[in-house]
């Protein structure tokens, strides 16, 4: 039993190491979205708009949130309806983590399936990909940008497979009373 709670307090400290760099990724971000837009206002000020300037700070919004709710998970700070859970007994509580973790690893599959990394290997390329399967996913470019849209979808698959972590360390952590 000592080898047990050593091993989940380890996965624990992983936990928390992993959820303050996501929420450190997320910040940086966020500031990045914030000269995005200072950027952009003072140029339309000026009289020459950045075009590209509010689709970036969308794309950069979208990606912070994932990796600020990856983060949230950890600390089960994340949005929740909770007026029923707070009364259920620990194993229902533990039945709602074992759902989201499967949802997770649903989603994770379907990012598997979209991104496809062994057809992107073996195509050598986004463009060779797009001709032999009619996947787009690495060459669809920005509106303004002109860049590829896949670096703004990329960070939902370390966020995912961070939240998969964290819902699976508090699934196998003892439990706890809920937080009200």
């Amino acid at each position: 039993m000592p080898r047990t709670s050593s091993r989940i307090s380890s996965l624990r400290r992983l936990d928390a190491r992993l959820a303050a760099a996501e929420l450190r990724i997320a910040a940086a971000l966020l500031a990045a979205v914030l000269l995005c837009m200072a950027a952009g206002a003072v140029m339309r000020s000026a009289g020459r708009p950045l075009v590209g300037a509010d689709e970036l700070a969308v794309l950069l919004m979208v990606c912070a949130a994932f990796f600020g709710a990856s983060a949230n998970l950890a600390s089960g700070d994340h949005v929740a309806v909770d007026l029923l859970a707070r009364h259920l007994p620990p194993a229902m509580r533990r039945l709602t983590e074992a759902v989201l973790l499967v949802l997770l690893a649903g989603f994770a599959a379907c990012l598997w399936v979209w991104l496809d990394p062994v057809g992107l290997w073996r195509a050598g390329s986004g463009a060779e990909l797009a001709r032999e399967s009619g996947n787009f996913t690495y060459t669809e470019p920005t509106m303004t940008l002109g860049l590829a849209k896949a670096w703004f979808w990329l960070p939902m698959v370390p966020a995912t497979l961070g939240a998969m972590l964290h819902v699976s360390v508090r699934l196998v952590s003892p439990a706890e009373a809920p937080r009200c």
